[in-house]
């Protein structure tokens, strides 16, 4: 191994430790809270914040300790010549939104109706307020992209070039959500056969499958940017859009089900993404 891949695994190493340091020991402690039913105090949500933001500041924290800074501006939006990544880091994510509302519909055997009361106009009005949230979860969502995307991603590109990046970059984001998957059941539910085991390599695929789409946008920009808005889209609009024509009594005890629709959901937008991504810069091209 040349010295330059030692100081990549040395960087990758510390950057982890950080990282899943802050968010096992403060993730574990805000999910006990929020499940035991206790108030929320200024405390737990400080806890929150740390765990969220905490592949950030591995980020940052290991760019420091290798004086590596931020010289390749990956941090900028860069919207000038990338109106076209840019607009895919909007459709890409409404695409997810609506694939998965199909799957789950056929899966449960619902009917695709708007349930509102006041129909498509409270539905537009609906989804006008979950698109202003999307500020809020840019902020938010920027705890992880800065990790994933600005430092993980590109890192194990320069090891195990693009394909594995891709593999085990989807499998590390995966298991850093570890407190939410066994301390609330994150996406698949506490009910789902083989928890938590199940749900761990569950959403190890759905990172996989979220990380390809994400990592193409970061490369078509250059720019951890696109994929904060993708991100953003996905946890703010998405879910409520399955919402919009499912009743709860429908839904209901149906996590498991829905949590695997999300993940064929995600396959099917995010290896194409991957394809696209090995012909347009080779499986070590890191540019």
């Amino acid at each position: 191994m040349t010295s330059d891949k030692r100081r990549i695994l040395l960087q990758i190493g510390v950057f982890l430790l950080i990282t899943f340091g802050l968010m096992y020991i403060y993730g574990w402690k805000t999910y006990d809270v929020i499940l035991s039913g206790e108030k929320v105090t200024g405390w737990i949500n400080l806890c929150y914040y740390i765990a969220a933001f905490s592949p950030a500041i591995g980020c940052i924290l290991t760019r420091y300790i290798f004086h590596e800074g931020f010289k390749d501006d990956i941090l900028f939006p860069k919207f000038t010549g990338h109106f076209r990544p840019y607009f895919l880091s909007i459709v890409l994510s409404l695409a997810f939104g609506v694939l998965n509302c199909i799957f789950i519909t056929v899966t449960l055997g619902a009917g695709f109706t708007i349930k509102a009361e006041d129909g498509l106009l409270e539905v537009v009005a609906a989804l006008s307020i979950y698109s202003a949230k999307i500020y809020m979860a840019c902020f938010i969502l920027i705890g992880e992209e800065f990790g994933w995307r600005a430092f993980l991603y590109d890192k194990l590109e320069k090891l195990l070039g693009l394909n594995g990046s891709i593999l085990v970059g989807g499998i590390i984001w995966g298991l850093w959500h570890l407190p939410a998957l066994v301390g609330a059941g994150l996406n698949f539910g506490k009910n789902a056969p083989g928890f938590p085991i199940t749900n761990i390599l569950l959403m190890c695929v759905l990172c996989i499958g979220f990380g390809a789409m994400l990592q193409m946008l970061r490369k078509m920009t250059d720019s951890v940017v696109a994929p904060i808005i993708a991100h953003a889209v996905i946890d703010t609009v998405c879910n409520p859009i399955a919402g919009m024509f499912l009743s709860a009594e429908l839904v209901e005890g149906k996590t498991f089900q829905m949590g695997c629709c999300m993940v064929v959901s995600s396959l099917i937008i995010g290896v194409p993404c991957w394809v696209i991504m090995n012909k347009q810069y080779g499986l070590h091209n890191t540019n």
